[in-house]
């Protein structure tokens, strides 16, 4: 009689590699079902209140600036109209933070990777830039609707008939902090520092980068009269708070945030007596 042993090489759970697993090289990782939830529940926090301003915010301002602090007011007399009339600069700002950079946003995210990278992990990196700048905006929303502070061109009475500058508007009360800002922020330093986290050659330029698109955004919403100094360096951090900590959060090892491989091989053996 022969006993002969057979042993088989399985995987538990048997589960193909996605794009969303990271591999034994990446020093990020995303949850899908988690980063779906999260991500929804921020675009929902911001949306929604958008969609519902004229009910939801207050009717009238709560900081109504009767006593503008000498730097906001500074800023206001010197950037007010310069370079380009205010109505142009706001066009420009809301293409600017709402189309150009998202979209330069993930082009980068998708090729800074680093050299140990496999695939999928430009996909998983665009993945966290885009929930860093949902999360941001959805904070920014919350202090909009509780400051409920008077923007510059309402606090100096140079409003109009048009959307966007309505004295009658509930948006005309609704300056701190800065959207626009926070939200470019948040994106370029989340880009940047997901790419320092994977040790990514182009983090440094990718660092530079992220400073320049927010004290461009930044300029350009005072330039139309939007904001106010104080308003857009609320935003800058507030968006450079969510870029810095939910790339972290992302850190293999460090939380449920960062996934792990969920192939594990394991060996079962079986005798045959013969």
């Amino acid at each position: 009689m022969k006993t002969v042993v057979v042993a088989l090489l399985v995987a538990m759970p048997v589960q193909a590699k996605s794009w969303a697993d990271p591999g034994p090289g990446d020093n990020v990782g995303i949850n899908l079902p988690l980063e779906i939830a999260l991500t929804s529940a921020g675009l929902a926090a911001f949306v929604v209140p958008e969609l519902f301003k004229e009910s939801l915010a207050p009717a009238s301002c709560i900081v109504c600036n009767r006593d503008l602090n000498g730097v906001d007011a500074t800023f206001h007399d010197a950037l007010t109209g310069w370079v380009l009339p205010r109505k142009t600069a706001d066009t420009a700002s809301n293409v600017w933070a709402f189309a150009l950079l998202p979209l330069a946003s993930v082009g980068g995210a998708l090729v800074a990777t680093g050299p140990n990278a496999s695939n999928g992990a430009g996909l998983r990196a665009a993945v966290i830039v885009l929930e860093s700048s949902v999360l941001s905006a959805a904070a920014v929303q919350s202090f909009k609707f509780f400051v409920a502070r008077e923007r510059p061109f309402a606090h100096y009475g140079h409003g109009d008939s048009s959307t966007t500058y309505s004295l009658t508007d509930h948006d005309s009360h609704l300056s701190f902090p800065s959207g626009h800002t926070a939200l470019a922020t948040s994106l370029g330093v989340s880009l940047a520092m997901t790419a320092s986290l994977e040790d990514s050659r182009a983090a440094p330029w990718l660092w530079g980068a992220a400073a320049a698109v927010s004290v461009s955004t930044g300029a350009l919403r005072m330039i139309a009269e939007k904001h106010y100094f104080s308003d857009v360096a609320a935003g800058a951090v507030l968006g450079a708070a969510s870029g810095v900590i939910v790339p972290l959060l992302h850190r293999r090892g460090s939380t449920a945030l960062a996934g792990q491989l969920s192939v594990t091989p394991s060996v079962v053996s079986f005798t045959i007596a013969m």
